[in-house]
């Protein structure tokens, strides 16, 4: 079968959740037998290098890595191709004219031109819309705890009605979440499309039971360093976190932090004045994993609503127990992985988890995991998607 994947960001120029999933399928679809092409965007004025994939990347030019440094007027003007269906219309015509598909599977659509679903619909193709945000009801694809409002903004309302009439032809939508799926509903997007709730595919194992010390003392976040993703805020509150712990006859815990992100530098002057913290940068996947395994918890303080967080998954199979959020796709996740979780931005909630993690570890060697996961291999991934058109077109 060929298959076209699509996702606006990529390797070498981004790495997050989402780019990990798509790499993750193009690789084992590849191996499976299907011929699989992936495009993706790139810088403007860069050559992508050539690596010995066993599938095609296919790189269109662009301005979306250079966005966030330009003024908000720049930025508008820049999005308006995008929304209006221009951006990349002949490119996304050539290509599916000339490799003819069997399916199209979206991801992140945002700077790869909306029209997309509806060419392929031209073309009598098979898509498939996977969604990893917010991005398609709000346009900065972010909503903060605590800002719900802005979702009854007229402007939000007019935007959400644009890009439905852009993904309508999408055979098919699929959410990692139920919270996901529901706050699309919820907001009367396309609420009777046909819709399939499929967790992100894996290839490793998740631990049976997750290790725990006899005392908490070394803590990891791992992720982009922005104000969204809570770093910040727990940052800021860790030498009251550890204060607390000394006055209740809890030990002082290390906060290692992993990632890269615009807060870097003010993270790296909060190391500077606590000695507890520890900012170690952006590092290789692999590191990533030898850094969790030796960490006792992992922390997910995230300030927005995130829908199916990798680093969960990543620490489930390390074997390491998790303080997580309780709101969005990270706290429906975080249940069914049997962590803990705690209210954003609440420093007393993290405590009571913490103090509830502490009195586990001074008298168990395991926290048992969630069994509450379905967990699905790529290949499997798609058997699901294949299942699901076969009986739509019937």
């Amino acid at each position: 079968m060929k298959i076209l994947l699509a996702n606006n960001v990529f390797y070498p120029y981004q790495r997050g959740g989402a780019e990990a999933v798509v790499a993750s399928l193009a690789e084992a679809w590849s191996r499976a037998g299907h011929e699989v092409r992936l495009v993706a965007l790139c810088p403007q004025q860069s050559q992508p290098n050539k690596d010995d994939l066993v599938y095609q990347k296919i790189y269109w030019s662009s301005g979306y890595y250079d966005l966030a440094s330009k003024p908000i007027w720049r930025r508008f003007l820049w999005h308006l191709p995008d929304r209006l269906g221009l951006a990349h219309l002949f490119d996304w015509y050539k290509l599916l004219k000339s490799f003819k598909p069997d399916l199209v599977v979206i991801n992140n659509l945002t700077g790869l031109g909306f029209a997309a679903h509806r060419l392929c619909q031209w073309f009598n193709i098979a898509s498939v819309q996977i969604f990893h945000d917010v991005q398609y009801v709000l346009p900065s694809g972010l909503l903060l705890v605590g800002q719900e409002k802005i979702l009854n903004n007229w402007s939000v309302r007019c935007y959400r009605r644009l890009t439905a009439w852009w993904l309508s032809p999408a055979k098919l939508l699929i959410s990692p979440s139920e919270w996901l799926r529901d706050f699309y509903k919820d907001n009367k997007w396309l609420p009777s499309a046909n819709w399939l709730t499929l967790a992100n595919p894996i290839d490793n194992q998740l631990a049976l039971d997750y290790q725990l010390p006899n005392k908490l003392r070394q803590a990891v976040f791992v992720g982009q360093l922005t104000e969204a993703k809570g770093i910040g805020w727990l940052a800021e509150q860790w030498s009251d976190f550890n204060r607390t712990l000394l006055s209740i006859g809890l030990p002082e815990v290390d906060l290692k932090i992993i990632g890269d992100g615009p807060l870097l530098n003010r993270l790296k002057n909060n190391s500077r004045l606590d000695r507890r913290i520890a900012v170690v940068g952006r590092i290789d996947k692999d590191k990533i994993i030898e850094q969790m395994k030796e960490a006792d918890i992992i922390i997910v303080p995230s300030n927005c609503y995130e829908n199916w967080p990798t680093v969960l998954l990543e620490s489930a199979s390390a074997g390491r127990l998790a303080i997580v959020v309780d709101h969005g796709g990270a706290g429906e996740l975080a249940e069914k992985l049997s962590y803990l979780t705690f209210r954003a931005g609440d420093l007393d909630s993290f405590l009571m988890a913490w103090q509830q993690l502490s009195a586990a570890a001074a008298k168990l060697n395991v926290w048992p995991a969630g069994s509450d996961l379905n967990i699905i291999t790529p290949n499997q991934y798609l058997s699901e998607i294949m299942n699901k058109l076969d009986v739509m077109l019937k």
